[in-house]
């Protein structure tokens, strides 16, 4: 229904012949004229007239009528549809509107509300006895004089949706609006101007959603979706991360005939409408694509305090003095985090992640004193996969530190995900990192380049003249910049006491002065981590506190021990006690040590009662009771002795001038050479009969030997003989009559290896 109408159409309406009619055009009489080709089955070829409804010649009432018509054959709703889907065959288009308001967008969304100003209209004169088309064509009128009233023509270009300036209303156009919303039964998507997009962002969006990698030449590609997009997606999401321009280099190799490249700007213009959660999956795993990821926090506030608590090791970003030597490293703290307040309840620091930092966390926690008056025992500890959290001596269900202090352990199942653990993973940038900055050795990837290479050259200078004066290790630190340890401690301490007095954005708000202030104006900001706490406190929370006398013994390590003649060997240390000549062979007993104190342990039996005092009396391995901190800074030695070791051993490797790099080829004489052939082929004339020895050996009927022989003559080494019985068994096989067996056959005489294979045989 696009108004155009042909010569027998015009001559019904204007009720005259045809010649009449051609005298009309010929005269100049139409002004909305046009001809076209004549296109399907039966036609030339020619081309004939086109006049539209609108054209001035043709009378208004003439006009209304044909209009009138065509709408009265219009069906009142669209059946079977809900009110927000339609089709706008109506609308001359070739694709289906958007079926849903938010799938609009809002130019078209703002274009509906402009042409339903003009709707109104129209309905407004319908209603007060003119006829639709004659409505439509005032309408159109008054709009190209610009004699509607100013909001309504202010709304002609928006209702158009065309570019450029002084357009105006058509009365086709406008009777195509007026037929779309007849005909969905009023509803005003059907007024919606078309997206020139081949596409919807949605299709696009769930195709590459589904995709799955190495599909591209069977997945079914939607309407007008590129069929080069998933060869792309294929070598442009990978972990290697290439660039659009070099994705599309290999692109280039892997599209099939009849696809053409698409260009640097195709390819940019459809990743900008695809989400980057979806571009980046395959170029992006584990813990880093779900940083692209929404994720759900956790509210642990109708908790008590010290319920469910996290903790985790952060290898210090900021140089100290080692404990021993005084020369720079790295250490790595570990802190314990309460989730319901957010106090940062306990916290320790060694040489590197293990057992004993994370021990020594935890038993920080537990302790509430004069020094150090908060804190509590946790119910519920969440670790990562550590080392250091994960090893028996902390962890096991029995004997594990966790275990004997009623401590609930709820590692993950999995390692790589810190989103799990982001309260205590965000307290490392709060806390440990804001503290490293302020040190002139902090090394974090946000320091300055420049000045964090003269740092470290200043401590290698400051070692390197240590170790020239033979003092190393008779110093508490080697340079004058780097914190000793009991410097470091309070450093820490610091940091943590600053942490828990500063308002947490997690914390509920309130009016009060800022922290260390409290003679200052009351500001609305948020609680205090020791805020939080000392709030549930005075609502009734009692932490729980072990005894001090206590601690030592529940907090030391427990391992399981076998007792042989009253004796016993832990880490390399031999024990003995009278009163263990009772457990002989026992293996369910357990022994609780210091680490610091090697002299004597404590047995205890399953229960964990007190059996006795183990002490030190012999040793194989040393001359002297060795604690196991300082066993652990012997196998640290050897572990990094051997490391340099082997480097050296490369270093020494490529500088050793006896290693030559062997000739690439040898020029050998042509005897030589022929040499070698002849040696090969008797090497080969050997193997073959050796085999066929075997081969023969090991047949049991004519079917097998048939067999061999036909492999050997598919791999091109049976002898004239061999083919010539192939041949013939395989025609006698036919007429029933078996030949002889190859070993007594009379023809064997005619093949010269033949001789010895009889010997062997």
């Amino acid at each position: 229904m696009d108004g155009w109408l042909g010569l027998e159409s015009i001559m019904d309406i204007l009720q005259i012949k045809k010649q009449a009619l051609f005298k009309k055009i010929q005269r100049g009489k139409f002004t909305k004229i046009q001809q076209i080709k004549t296109t399907g089955k039966g036609s030339r070829g020619g081309k004939i007239w086109q006049i539209h409804i609108t054209d001035p010649a043709i009378p208004k009432v003439a006009q209304d009528a044909w209009f009138d018509h065509q709408v009265s054959t219009l069906p009142e709703k669209v059946c079977n549809l809900p009110v927000t889907r339609f089709t706008t065959d109506l609308a001359l288009s070739k694709k289906e509107s958007p079926r849903a308001i938010e799938d609009l967008k809002r130019w078209q969304r703002t274009g509906i509300e402009a042409r339903m100003v003009f709707i109104r209209l129209i309905e407004q004169a319908v209603g007060s006895g003119i006829g639709v088309g004659n409505a439509i064509s005032i309408i159109c009128k008054q709009a190209s004089e610009g004699s509607l009233p100013p909001p309504v023509q202010g709304l002609i270009k928006t209702a158009n949706q065309r570019a450029g300036n002084g357009r105006t209303l058509s009365a086709s156009g406008v009777m195509k609006w007026w037929a779309s919303w007849k005909k969905s039964g009023g509803n005003p998507m059907a007024l919606a101007p078309l997206d020139v997009e081949k596409f919807s962002d949605k299709d696009l969006r769930h195709f590459v959603r589904d995709y799955k990698p190495g599909q591209a030449m069977t997945v079914t590609i939607p309407t007008n979706i590129p069929l080069w997009l998933p060869f792309f997606l294929d070598v442009y999401r990978k972990p290697g991360k290439p660039s659009i321009s070099d994705s599309r280099r290999q692109l280039r190799n892997v599209l099939p005939p009849g696809i053409s490249l698409p260009s640097i700007g195709q390819i940019g213009r459809i990743c900008k409408r695809i989400p980057i959660v979806l571009l980046e999956k395959g170029r992006a795993t584990g813990a880093e694509y779900k940083s692209l990821l929404g994720y759900a926090d956790r509210d642990a506030s109708e908790y008590d305090p010290f319920t469910l608590c996290q903790i985790d090791g952060h290898s210090y970003k900021a140089y100290v003095a080692h404990p021993t030597t005084g020369a720079h490293f790295h250490p790595e703290v570990c802190g314990v985090i309460c989730l319901t307040t957010k106090v940062l309840g306990g916290w320790s620091w060694g040489l590197a992640e293990s057992w004993r930092t994370v021990a020594d966390a935890v038993r920080h926690t537990c302790t509430i004193s004069e020094e150090k008056p908060w804190g509590g025992t946790p119910a519920i500890v969440e670790p990562d996969r550590g080392s250091g959290n994960m090893a028996k001596v902390n962890s096991d269900e029995v004997i594990g530190l966790f275990a004997r202090n009623g401590i609930t352990f709820l590692p993950p199942e999995r390692g790589g995900n810190p989103q799990g653990h982001g309260a205590i993973e965000r307290s490392n940038q709060s806390i440990w990192i804001r503290a490293a900055k302020r040190l002139q050795t902090y090394t974090g990837k946000d320091m300055d380049r420049g000045t964090r290479k003269r740092v470290y050259i200043k401590l290698e200078k400051d070692l390197k003249a240590v170790k020239n004066t033979g003092m190393l290790g008779m110093q508490s630190k080697t340079s004058e910049i780097l914190l000793t340890p009991e410097e470091f401690t309070q450093h820490l301490r610091g940091a943590a006491i600053e942490y828990n007095n500063t308002p947490h954005s997690a914390l509920p708000k309130i009016t009060a002065p800022e922290p260390g202030d409290p003679e200052g104006k009351a500001i609305r900001r948020h609680m205090t981590p020791f805020e939080a706490l000392a709030e549930r406190i005075a609502q009734g929370y009692q932490p729980i506190a072990m005894p001090e006398g206590m601690l030592p013994y529940l907090f030391m390590p427990h391992e399981p021990i076998k007792v042989r003649r009253e004796k016993f060997t832990l880490r390399g240390n031999t024990y003995h006690a009278y009163e263990l000549c009772n457990y002989h062979l026992r293996d369910d007993l357990v022994v609780a040590y210091d680490i610091h104190n090697a002299e004597q342990v404590y047995v205890l039996d399953a229960d964990e009662r007190f059996i006795c005092t183990a002490k030190w009396n012999g040793n194989r391995i040393h001359a002297v009771p060795v604690p196991v901190v300082q066993q652990a800074i012997i196998d640290r030695e050897q572990r990094r002795t051997k490391n340099l070791e082997n480097k050296l051993e490369l270093i020494r490797g490529e500088a050793n001038p006896a290693i030559q790099v062997a000739p690439t080829h040898i020029e050998l004489s042509p005897e030589v050479i022929e040499g070698e052939k002849q040696r090969a082929l008797e090497a080969e004339h050997k193997a073959v009969i050796a085999d066929d020895t075997r081969r023969y050996k090991e047949i049991t009927s004519q079917l097998d030997i048939y067999y061999m022989l036909r492999k050997k003559y598919e791999e091109g080494i049976a002898t004239e003989y061999e083919r010539g019985w192939k041949e013939a068994y395989a025609i006698f096989q036919d007429t029933g009559r078996k030949l002889p067996p190859l070993k007594d056959d009379p023809y064997c005489l005619n093949d010269p290896d033949e001789d010895l294979l009889q010997e062997e045989l």
